[in-house]
């Protein structure tokens, strides 16, 4: 029974320790399994020293069996994660709620999973339960859900750090509702599937009512920074049309005062050799995206302060393709900042966007000599920049991520134009 016990305590402390690392990240310099140690011996303590019953069932969701217990295996962790993780008091104790929230939705998810399954002998929610359990969160991992929430909640988002309380205190509400017994809550399996399926669905609703949020202030946000760009962009070309209504009363003029056909063209052509307009402000004008023509016209001027052109060619539609405006910009944004950074003065750099059949390519081409593609792989990994300074390597990070989110695909390649080496970096959205 002891090693049962020892076992069924290390398998909670590796999905507590495992949890933490999760949502509050690793701790630079320690051991790992240290912190695993330090776990299953909090939850063999609480379950030995305090626990109450004799089944195992009592013990399957959480190595405790009732409130005093667990509120001491709450405080241990919460010291536990202070120390080993030395974040600030507001993300250890949210980060702490969330770990417990996470704990007890995989135990419980998985135990009531296999309830559904019609399997009744107690090894298959003694041990399977803690294992399946450990499989969802290795799941979660690999998704990249668990990096987004520990992003959040090193940021403080307070939406999320109240999902993470209500979930952990409504899951605790409900083993005290069964008194942390397992066995009286397959009785009533409909009131715990329910419950936690409820639970479920209404942090979906919380969580997309948040996104909906989030992605309103980034519009605005974006009208407010681009759209006075784009108005500079407007009376830039109705300047330009004032000039061209000027000179074409001056072709009339000179017309009428001509002798005769030749020294009609020779006026025509000396007073219309200047009139165009400018194939820039052409292509811009030809974007279906006033926030992105706005951004691309802020990045022209940006580049010409380093004495650097940007040539830009529009031959396709940004917003009926899977990225949101919001994306675009964030995309676009990178890839010219870093191009327009590693281009000298004097360079041309060309942003290209052009339908093809697999969707919308938008690439970016600066001047530099060519790459492997070993080096172009290098550059799109998570802390990689030129520049060896910390809070820098996530540009392109970020883009290779809304990319593949939306089932897009990095471009990437060497090219030679004028008889100078180009790399390429783009993007192809379907």
């Amino acid at each position: 029974m002891t090693i049962s016990i020892f076992l069924q305590s290390v398998l909670d402390g590796l999905l507590l320790s495992l949890s933490g690392f999760g949502l509050l990240g690793r701790s630079r310099g320690k051991p790992d399994r240290l912190l695993l140690l330090l776990f299953a011996g909090v939850c063999l303590l609480s379950r030995l020293g305090l626990g109450e019953q004799e089944t195992e069932m009592a013990y399957a969701v959480l190595p405790v069996d009732h409130i005093v217990a667990f509120l001491f295996l709450f405080l241990g962790v919460l010291l536990l994660n202070s120390l080993w993780f030395q974040k600030s008091e507001g993300h250890t104790l949210f980060g702490t709620l969330a770990v417990f929230a996470l704990y007890l939705l995989l135990r419980e998810f998985s135990l009531l999973f296999l309830a559904l399954c019609g399997l009744t002998e107690p090894v298959w929610y003694v041990y399977v339960g803690r294992t399946l359990s450990l499989f969802l969160l290795l799941v979660l991992w690999s998704t990249g859900v668990l990096r987004w929430l520990r992003e959040k909640l090193a940021d403080g988002d307070p939406v999320i750090c109240m999902v993470c309380s209500n979930t952990a205190l409504l899951l605790l509400l409900l083993l005290l509702l069964f008194r942390f017994d397992l066995s009286a809550m397959l009785l009533r399996l409909p009131v715990p599937v329910g419950a936690v399926g409820l639970l479920a669905v209404c942090d979906g609703i919380v969580m997309l009512l948040r996104q909906h949020r989030i992605q309103a202030r980034q519009k605005t946000a974006m009208l407010e920074q681009y759209l006075p760009l784009v108005e500079e962009l407007i009376e830039q070309v109705r300047a330009r049309q004032h000039d061209f209504n000027n000179q074409m009363m001056a072709v009339a003029a000179a017309v009428s005062a001509a002798q005769d056909l030749q020294d009609a063209q020779e006026a025509v052509t000396s007073l219309l050799q200047n009139v165009r307009l400018d194939g820039a402000d052409k292509e811009l004008l030809k974007c279906d995206s006033k926030v992105i023509s706005g951004l691309l016209f802020g990045k022209m001027k940006q580049a010409e302060l380093k004495q650097v052109c940007v040539e830009v060619t529009v031959a396709g539609a940004f917003l009926r393709h899977a990225l949101s405006e919001a994306d675009w910009v964030e995309v676009i944004a990178i890839l010219l900042d870093n191009a327009i950074e590693a281009a000298g003065p004097g360079d041309v750099v060309y942003a290209r966007a052009a339908e093809e059949t697999d969707g919308l390519r938008f690439s970016v081409l600066n001047p530099h000599g060519a790459l492997s593609n070993v080096e172009f792989i290098q550059m799109f990994r998570r802390g990689w920049s030129t520049k060896g300074e910390d809070g820098h390597g996530y540009g392109l990070y970020n883009v290779r991520r809304i990319a593949e989110r939306h089932g897009g695909r990095i471009i990437t390649g060497n090219e030679q134009l004028n008889g100078i080496p180009y790399i390429t970096i783009g993007v192809l959205v379907p």
